[in-house]
């Protein structure tokens, strides 16, 4: 049996196919969509706990860092004294600023005649040299009620990059470590301190 379509048939045969297929289309874009909505969720959420875990891991690195200053700081005002230098003041976290220049001093030990100034680091890497170097020499522009005094740098820190310690007596730096609970000068006995110009 042979089925003959019309014209008006094979129209709504048509119809019928497009209706489906916007069915189907709408179904599809929904589905796309609540995709979307549930990736942009995720994202926002992974965000979140990005910027808590950044936020966490800096206070550690400032903790670290606010530990070493402190210990140094207080075994150094215990003491007052490095080697055969005595002091008689102690400063801890000085900045200063003059005209264009500025600069930051984890440590800084005073007498009549010589200031000795200590960079802290929790891990010193040889890369802190150079800008500590850099730093110290801008220190009697700074305070120039010091210009007529020795000035001399050190180093501290709780762990060190391979090299450090030849890096900073090469520059004529103190450097401490920690050692138990006590401060150690670790240079090697042919060091010499050299004075900053």
């Amino acid at each position: 049996m042979e089925v003959i379509l019309t014209k008006q048939d094979i129209l709504e045969l048509f119809k019928k196919e497009a209706e489906e297929r916007l069915i189907s289309q709408k179904a599809f874009d929904e589905r796309l969509k609540r995709e979307a909505e549930k990736r942009e969720k995720e994202h926002e959420l992974w965000n979140e706990k990005y910027e808590k875990l950044h936020i966490e891991i800096g206070g550690i690195g400032k903790s670290n860092g606010d530990f070493a200053e402190e210990f140094f700081y207080t075994a150094l005002a215990n003491k007052m004294q490095v080697a055969s230098m005595n002091f008689d003041y102690i400063d801890q976290n000085l900045k200063r600023k003059r005209n264009y220049i500025q600069g930051e001093y984890d440590i800084v030990l005073y007498n009549n005649s010589k200031v000795l100034i200590v960079e802290v680091k929790y891990k010193f890497r040889k890369q802190h040299i150079l800008k500590f170097y850099n730093n110290l020499k801008n220190f009697k522009t700074l305070s120039p009620q010091y210009k007529e005094y020795k000035i001399y740098g050190a180093i501290a820190g709780l762990t060190f990059e391979e090299d450090v310690f030849e890096e900073a007596e090469s520059f004529g730096f103190y450097v401490f470590t920690k050692d138990n609970d006590k401060i150690t000068l670790a240079n090697s006995k042919d060091f010499e301190l050299n004075m900053i110009k």
